[in-house]
């Protein structure tokens, strides 16, 4: 079975390859995109809720 051109794909295929393709990553690499959510304070004396990205290490078994 050929791979479909990119253009052929459907939305939910794309989405899988670029799943899958993480995967591969993070196993080879060790590393993880991590995302932790924070307040920060907004001009009107109100809160905004963000989210702060940073590369992380995955946890192997029994680390904490």
């Amino acid at each position: 079975m050929s791979e479909k051109k990119t253009e052929e794909k459907s939305e939910q295929e794309l989405v899988q390859d670029f799943i899958n393709e993480y995967n591969e990553l993070t196993q080879k690499h060790g590393l993880q995109i991590v995302v932790v959510p924070a307040w920060k304070a907004r001009d009107d004396g109100t809160f905004s809720l963000i989210q702060q990205n940073s590369i992380g290490k995955i946890a192997k078994n029994g680390d904490k």
